[in-house]
């Protein structure tokens, strides 16, 4: 058998050439061969469906890292070398989840594009090659450790990191997959710097703009109102009948959509029965500590005691040898010795300080010698009156003495009882029982933290079982989840505006919404699993949805939507009085103030009301510890930003002309640049802010030219020739 192999050696080398080639050019290469057929091309890439898949899932990876604390300090610094100090300073959550949520804007601006996002990973890789900004793998990993898994103190949190790889990883290529993903994540924030590098904006500029939002303005106003004129107007039924054939677009009934979903929570009980062992095994681990600090303490103190100890013996010196005896106590003739026993001196002591004349007085006259009588407490003085009115009988009066002294007594109580000197007592309340309060549930009696522990612990058996409805192709929804024991729920016809309450629940790390907005985010004419939603995970526990049935919206006919139909009118007639008679007041008002009179005058000749307004100024911006929000800037100051002293500003309509509910005549009296302690830093973070958002703006236009120009074949969907 050997030598016939040795004969044919040359002949098998031949054949396995010819494998290799056909392999690589009848193909399309090796890739190819073991990956499946091919389902998008970029330039000179193939990707096979189940790469695809894979691409596709990494999409969601931002929305599953870790959410429940904001990242250190020190991890921070790591952070503002890619994102910037401006951005990591500025109004958002410091997660990891959302800062690389942050991070992927560049590389898929929607989910519903994953060829763009395919795309983009691989001219990010090119790109980073081209200008050299690819991170080692020493960088991706330090990344990884010191920002996405770190621990409140900073350091690297290996046990989140491990249920994490083992959870989350499985369907994006593991651990390499990952880090890869991360990989290109840095590199675009190095090609942003690199690609936005050489643009600026001028900065003379920016200051112009930065004092103009620094400023502070006074004046006056006047303010009309649409509310006010929507009672005056009363449009006709041929008015209202006109208005609705000329809108009769904009009157649909509501789009209705029915899904069947699995909701699953927690076992809340074991969850909570978890978090008591967790405490108890928590406090008696500190009480443990407590214990033995406080053993240490006390042998450091015993240790202190004898070093002293033996330090004040060394020190002290022997006492001399006392060679005379010692002399006998001698008692002085005034002394008197103690009576041995003790107690009989204790006796006769009290004996003779109750017989001594010291305290004869006591019993007699204040002025007997001795000590004067201690004062008695105060009595009630009808209580000493009824005691001897009473308690006194002449036995000469007889049964009519005794029936003067009962009466005597009752007039005497009922004196007591209305003695203006004593308190009214206060009335009794009646005795109310208190209701029992209801039981707390095991998931009430959880924190949010424990909770959202809870939930998370699910996300393995979730993955598996979205992984088995994703391999059957959306399909099998009923009998998957029957095998995974989750219980199917259905729901009726819904609409997007009155969802039912068990679909109410908000969407955790996703702009969505609640669970019925994400139903109305699956296609009608898609495929099965185009029609299944990802697992979505809210503060109770997660959903997967599946679209069944769409009602469309149908138009009203006109007795239907007549009520709508009038209230929309009488807005727009308001709304265009409001606006005319504004029109013809500031022209008014801009007349007689260039005659020279007050703005003030001016409009009590027109008999408007003037409101004073003081120190406009920009929105303000409020700390929430590491957070910052800044309101939006009031429309009086937005208004008269650009307005000199001494004229009115242009008519401010609010929200805008063509939908106002509100128009404000300001007269600007004074402005002035409110400069404080921060003034310079805010302006340097402003402007490092503005270059930040050139740089997304640069790298982005980047993108997408190297996406047209990719030749980007994107897979075709069922039914597309």
């Amino acid at each position: 058998m050997i030598e016939n192999i040795r004969k044919y050696t040359g002949l098998m080398v031949v054949v396995l050439v010819l494998l290799f080639v056909g392999l690589v050019f009848l193909d399309g290469g090796i890739s190819k061969a073991f990956n499946g057929k091919p389902v998008m091309e970029v330039g000179d890439q193939s990707i096979s469906e189940k790469e695809f898949n894979r691409q596709r899932a990494l999409m969601q990876l931002p929305s599953v890292l870790p959410t429940a604390i904001e990242i250190p300090e020190n991890s921070r610094l790591l952070a503002k070398h890619y994102l910037g100090e401006t951005f990591m300073e500025g109004p958002i959550p410091k997660t990891p989840s959302f800062i690389v949520q942050i991070m992927a804007e560049y590389l898929q601006p929607s989910l519903a594009e994953p060829e763009r996002f395919i795309a983009n990973r691989i001219n990010i890789q090119k790109g980073g090659i081209e200008f050299g900004v690819t991170p080692s793998n020493d960088e991706v990993e330090n990344f990884v450790e010191t920002v996405l898994f770190t621990d409140t103190n900073g350091n690297f949190d290996q046990e989140a990191y491990t249920n994490f790889t083992k959870s989350r990883l499985s369907n994006i290529g593991g651990i390499p997959g990952f880090n890869n993903y991360i990989r290109d994540l840095l590199t675009a924030q190095n090609l942003s710097k690199v690609l936005g590098g050489g643009i600026s904006t001028e900065k003379d500029t920016e200051r112009e703009l930065f004092d103009i939002q620094k400023q502070e303005i006074s004046g006056s106003k006047i303010t009309l109102e649409s509310g006010v004129y929507e009672g005056r107007v009363k449009p006709t039924e041929e008015q209202i009948r006109a208005y609705y054939e000329e809108n009769m677009q904009n009157y649909n009934s509501d789009e209705l959509r029915k899904i069947t979903y699995v909701s699953i929570e927690p076992d809340w009980d074991k969850a909570l029965e978890k978090s008591k062992e967790a405490k108890a095994k928590a406090d008696a681990e500190e009480a443990e500590r407590l214990k033995k600090a406080e053993e240490a303490k006390k042998k450091a103190e015993e240790a202190a005691r004898k070093a002293n100890e033996a330090t004040n013996t060394a020190e002290e010196p022997k006492p001399a040898e006392e060679t005379a005896e010692p002399q006998a106590e001698t008692i002085t003739p005034k002394e008197t010795p103690p009576n041995e026993s003790g107690v009989g001196a204790e006796k006769s002591t009290e004996t003779e300080t109750s017989n001594s004349p010291a305290n004869d007085g006591a019993q007699g006259d204040p002025g007997e010698s001795g000590e004067p009588a201690p004062t008695p407490a105060p009595s009630n003085a009808t209580d000493r009156i009824l005691e001897s009115k009473v308690t006194q009988d002449d036995p000469a009066l007889g049964e009519i003495g005794k029936d003067l002294n009962e009466a005597l007594k009752d007039s005497l109580s009922n004196e007591k009882s209305l003695n203006p000197l004593e308190p009214t007592p206060a009335p009794i309340k009646p005795v109310t029982e208190e209701t029992p309060a209801t039981p707390k549930t095991a998931k009430e009696e959880l924190n949010g933290a424990e909770k959202q522990e809870a939930v998370e612990a699910l996300s393995s058996s979730i993955e598996e079982f979205y992984q088995k409805l994703a391999d059957n192709e959306g399909e099998d929804f009923e009998a998957i989840a029957k095998d995974s024991n989750y219980e199917i729920k259905k729901s009726e016809f819904f609409s997007k505006a009155d969802p039912p309450k068990e679909l109410s629940a908000v969407i955790d790390s996703l702009q969505i919404g609640k669970i019925s907005d994400a139903a109305f985010e699956l296609p009608e004419n898609g495929d099965s699993d185009e029609k299944l939603s990802d697992p979505y995970r809210t503060s109770d526990g997660w959903f997967l949805i599946r679209l069944d049935e769409v009602e469309d919206s149908l138009p009203l006919a006109y007795e239907a939507a007549k009520v709508q139909v009038t209230v929309d009118l009488k807005k727009k007639l308001a709304r265009e009085q409001m606006v005319k008679e504004a029109n013809e007041l500031y022209a008014e008002l801009t007349k007689k103030i260039k005659a020279g009179k007050s703005f003030a005058d001016a409009a009590k000749e027109l008999d408007k009301e003037v409101t004073e307004v003081t120190e406009l100024a920009e929105g303000q911006t409020f700390n929430f510890g590491q957070r910052s929000q800044k309101l939006p800037d009031p429309p009086e100051f937005v208004a008269t930003q650009y307005t000199n002293p001494g004229e009115i500003s242009p008519i401010y309509f609010s929200p805008s002309e063509e939908e106002a509910t509100e128009a404000q005549i300001i007269f600007v009296e004074k402005r002035e640049l409110a400069k404080k302690d921060e003034f310079e830093t805010d302006f340097g973070k402003l402007y490092e802010s503005t270059t930040n958002s050139i740089r997304f703006v640069a790298l982005s236009n980047w993108l997408y030219d190297r996406y047209e120009t990719s030749g980007v074949i994107s897979p075709k969907r069922e039914g597309q020739q």
